[in-house]
């Protein structure tokens, strides 16, 4: 009962960290991720939008928006441009950036601007589905953010001209999204519970590599301290897992580790989501972890199974 009660406490812990991890971001410096070089005219943006017409359409596809985009590319052409200044507490929906490691494009949502001053950006306006968007581009950095939506002006509602049977427009879908991965060092911290039985605090650290497009390894260190139980005792470990991402936040894997206690080797697998990311500087995933011995993978007793927090850096 108390190894129970012990598990039980330390996998609530872990959730109420993962869900402190879930914010809105904060941005406080600009050109980290451009978008593009900085601009400095009204031409200027006109190019990049014109030159990034693909990449445009894959951050729309991301932000959930894919008919905004054409109507963007149907109305920027005659669309007027201010330059304005954005203060620092100012919101926006979605900013899309490219990452500087792989060129990727994403979406980041639910964005405030909480530099220590105001930055010159360039605003226009687009019409969609009844509504009027306001979008906001840093001249620093050309990343597209939707900063506002409303309804449409009465002044800027013109009658319908005579009717007229449009020609069919064929939606183009995105290209499938793509991994954010650019590897890097990691930390992994959480419980883990042995059948036998035993329980564990354990953590660790490593380096993850992405060797193709959906695929990445890790070599991780680290140890495993019994705090509950009467077998087994504390643990130096050598991991190396195989993981596989089926979407940009969900992956799954496999692999072997080396357990000093017994001096044995484990088969590992392990389940996770990825529950915040600041993009190309720090991302954390909720995990579940077993593993046992393979000498014996038909006993559970030795079978261990752990629940932690990975934080990437």
């Amino acid at each position: 009962m108390k190894k129970t009660f012990f598990l039980l406490l330390g996998v609530c812990l872990v959730l109420v960290c993962a869900s402190s991890a879930v914010a809105a971001v904060s941005l406080k410096r600009l050109a980290e991720h451009p978008f593009s070089p900085p601009m400095s005219s009204e031409a200027d943006l006109r190019a990049m939008v014109e030159r990034n017409r693909a990449d445009l359409q894959t951050g729309f596809d991301k932000a959930g928006h894919p008919r905004l985009y054409q109507d963007l590319m149907a109305q920027f052409p005659d669309a007027d441009i201010e330059t304005i200044r954005v203060d620092p507490g100012e919101q926006f929906f979605w900013m899309l950036f490219r990452n500087k490691n792989t060129g990727q494009i994403k979406a980041l949502n639910d964005v405030t601007w909480e530099g220590d001053s105001a930055f010159d950006a360039f605003r226009f306006y687009i019409d969609s589905t009844g509504q009027r968007n306001e979008f906001i581009v840093p001249a620093v950095c050309g990343n597209i953010s939707l900063r506002k939506v409303g309804p449409i002006p009465a002044a800027a509602v013109v009658p319908p001209p005579p009717a007229v049977t449009p020609e069919p427009v064929r939606e183009v879908p995105g290209p499938e999204p793509v991994v954010s991965r650019a590897g890097g060092p990691l930390f992994d911290i959480g419980l883990a519970h042995q059948f036998d039985p035993a329980t564990y605090v354990f953590a660790r650290v490593g380096y993850e590599i992405p060797f193709a497009e959906k695929f990445s390894a890790m070599g991780l260190v680290g140890g495993f301290i019994r705090f509950d139980g009467d077998d087994g005792g504390d643990a130096f470990t050598i991991d190396a897992l195989l993981n596989y991402y089926f979407t940009e936040k969900m992956f799954a894997g496999g692999g072997v580790g080396f357990w000093s206690d017994e001096e044995e080797v484990d088969l590992i697998v392990n389940l996770g989501y990825l529950i915040y990311e600041r993009p190309g500087t720090f991302r954390t995933s909720l995990f579940i972890e077993g593993r046992t011995v393979i000498d014996d993978l038909i006993s559970s007793e030795g079978t261990r199974l752990g629940a932690g927090l990975r934080f990437q850096f």
